[in-house]
């Protein structure tokens, strides 16, 4: 199948879901995951969609009662933040990528409010804005996630793989845990890829599965 196949495919399993189911997958991915994150301090994690992801307050609230230092991410471009182009421009001079910003409270994220393009609840813009930030576990949306084989499909704009490259750039070739976060509904046997797809390190699913990458 093709992405935009697989795409449509994902996107009307999805639609079937009900809150309810979605909100008993999230609690259980957060149980899931508490283990995973209990030796690591620096978490990037994402504020979820309204439909078609699952929930992430249920595991953010848990990251601050820890004392995690909590990274959320802001869908901006090149043109706005300045930052380096690392594939083709358009007619703007840049490229759409992402930013990420340290927050300082549970309390502060619930007051955020859907903005931008996708309608995001996103951090306020900095001046300058930040680079990459060192972390140690990345928590990944997607639109479909390979559990064998730990590829992912998003939703075609290419803002993670592009931050994923900006990571390396900045910190000499390293990157963080990469864990991938799925409904059931979202996990398929076989996803398209293009070699500037990148590969998660851990997939964590609906039903509490935490497959590890081992390729």
């Amino acid at each position: 199948m093709s992405k935009k196949a697989v795409r449509l495919a994902v996107k009307e399993a999805l639609h079937k879901v009900t809150s309810k189911e979605v909100e008993i997958q999230s609690r259980c991915i957060a149980s899931a995951l508490r283990p995973l994150l209990e030796s690591h301090h620096d978490v990037a994690c994402y504020m979820s969609m309204d439909q078609g992801e699952i929930d992430t307050s249920y595991l953010m609230e848990w990251l601050f009662e820890q004392g995690k230092k909590v990274y959320l991410p802001r869908c901006t471009s090149t043109t706005k933040t300045g930052q380096v182009p690392l594939r083709a421009v358009g007619a703007s001079g840049g490229h759409p990528h992402l930013t990420f910003h340290s927050m300082d409270s549970w309390e502060k994220v619930k007051l955020l409010e859907p903005r931008g393009k996708y309608n995001l609840r996103e951090p306020e813009a900095e001046s300058p804005a930040p680079l990459p930030p060192r972390l140690d576990v990345m928590l990944v949306p997607g639109l479909a996630f390979d559990p064998s084989r730990g590829t992912r499909l998003g939703h075609g704009a290419g803002y993670y793989d592009d931050f994923f490259q900006r990571y390396q750039l900045q910190h000499k070739g390293e990157k963080p845990l990469l864990v991938g976060l799925a409904l059931i509904e979202q996990l398929r046997g076989s996803i398209p890829t293009d070699s500037h797809d990148w590969t998660m390190d851990c997939i964590v699913s609906g039903d509490g599965k935490v497959q590890w990458i081992t390729n």
